[in-house]
This record gives structure tokens, C-alpha cells and sequence, in this order.
């Protein structure tokens, strides 16, 4: 069992360049059973944080929105995001995400990492 109040959070400064805070809970690194992902995470997006698009060289990452709105980027595209909208970013691919729409908000995504052969 895993409980929002028990995980540690991080608070992560300019992530991959970007502006703000973002805090994150990992709720899953580095299984050594064999998973077929690497790491589940939780991430709040303070008001006004960014993390700009960047690329995954040897990995791949998905994104799924739980609260908020904001505007996801991916291979240069840009588009809106809301609860339930979740987006892949594969190995050599790029993404990022934007919490600049709405004043004062949290956005909150999980993101899901797989390392690939």
C-alpha cells in the first residue's frame, strides 16, 4: 500500500531547464521484479511551472493528466491537456509540459518510465 500523505516528496527546482517547482513522488523506481516499466511517479506542477520539451534518447515516458489544465508538447507540437489526457513520448522523441494556462492552479500528471533495450 502506498499513501499519498506517507511518500516522501520532492521538491525539484527548474526541471530540465524550466521554470518553477515541481514536486514529485515516486512510488515505483527501479523494480527489481521485472516490471515492464522502471518508475511510476506522481508530479504536481506548481502555478507557472514548465518543463520544456526535451528528448529521451534511450527511453520512453508516458504522461496522464489527474487534475488540472495545461498544455503538453510532443515531437514540437503543442495541445491542451486536461484530466484524463495522457500522451507517450517514445526513445528519440521529444515532450514536455506547461502549467501556464490557468492562475494559481496545480497540475498534477503521473508519469510512467520505460527504459528500453
Amino acid at each position: 500500500m502506498f499513501s499519498y500523505q506517507q511518500m516522501k516528496k520532492l521538491i525539484k527546482q527548474n526541471v530540465r531547464g524550466g521554470d518553477g517547482e515541481v514536486h514529485c513522488r515516486d512510488y515505483i523506481k527501479a523494480d527489481p521484479d521485472g516490471l515492464p516499466f522502471d518508475a511510476f511517479g506522481l508530479n504536481e506542477m506548481q502555478p507557472g511551472a514548465t518543463i520544456p520539451e526535451h528528448c529521451h534518447a534511450d527511453s520512453a515516458e508516458f504522461y496522464f493528466i489527474v487534475s488540472g489544465r495545461g498544455i503538453g508538447c510532443h515531437n514540437g507540437q503543442r495541445f491542451e491537456v486536461g484530466p484524463g489526457d495522457g500522451w507517450l513520448c517514445r526513445r528519440g522523441e521529444t515532450h514536455g509540459i506547461l502549467n501556464t494556462e490557468v492562475p494559481g492552479q496545480v497540475l498534477s500528471f503521473a508519469s510512467v518510465y520505460f527504459c528500453q533495450p
